[in-house]
């Protein structure tokens, strides 16, 4: 039992000395009282964006006070992956979760009809590398909205988990406006015409009307008289 000891020290004094090769940093702070408490940092990061009807720029999120999305219009969005670490990540698998009133039109990877998610990998992601990816969707008909007729906003939420389960997540917000304005065959919206807030004024300055109808009722009965003497 006396080679026991020795090898136990070696062991103990080796993994504090060699540390274990960690793909996440990690920060802890002591808890008053006792403990302490540890937050992973994920080496993988993931920003998720939607394009601005309006502006054609992409947008972290719109807001109920920036340009809306209509029924049947097209919607854009993009996700940034980044591997923020110094070691490779064989694989990064992204999810991709499509808000309400929201459906899938284009993008990579299998899209499943039933949890509305889109999945998809990304391979051999190098440290410090970026990958974009564009994904299309499309706003559902104003039949399908069972909402209100108020304008309606929606979230979509992206995740992504490393082959070495390192996680990360990210939304982007989106607004429908329910009604829809028609368009012309060169695709420009077509208004309709404003209403009237007031009558017609009948102040004195229509006074000048009434004494133009003597003058009518005069000329009709010249034009009759003229006519008679002509068929003598």
């Amino acid at each position: 039992m006396k080679w026991f000891l020795p090898i136990i020290f070696l062991l103990t004094f080796f993994s504090f000395v060699i540390p274990l090769k960690s793909y996440a940093d990690t920060s802890c702070q002591p808890i008053y009282g006792g403990g302490q408490s540890c937050i992973t940092a994920s080496n993988i990061l993931i920003n998720k964006t939607v394009l601005n009807p309006q502006t054609n720029k992409m947008v972290d999120n719109l807001s109920i006070n920036d340009p809306k999305y209509q029924p049947n219009f097209i919607t854009t969005f993009q996700i940034k992956v980044t591997n923020t670490g110094d070691h490779d990540f064989s694989s990064v698998q992204i999810k991709d979760i499509f808000p309400q009133y929201v459906l899938f039109s284009a993008g990579p990877g299998v899209f499943d009809a039933n949890t509305k998610t889109l999945t998809f990998s990304v391979d051999n992601l190098k440290p410090q590398e970026s990958r974009i990816f564009t994904i299309m969707g499309r706003v559902v008909d104003k039949k399908s909205m069972l909402f209100t007729n108020e304008d309606v906003c929606v979230v979509n939420q992206a995740l992504a988990t490393t082959n070495t389960n390192e996680t990360a997540q990210d939304n982007s917000r989106l607004c429908i406006e329910k009604k829809v304005l028609a368009v012309t065959k060169e695709g420009f919206p077509v208004f309709p015409a404003p209403l009237l807030s007031q009558t017609p004024p009948t102040g004195p300055e229509s006074l000048a009307l009434f004494f133009l109808i003597p003058t009518a009722i005069a000329g009709f009965f010249l034009r009759r008289k003229s006519k008679q003497q002509s068929s003598l």
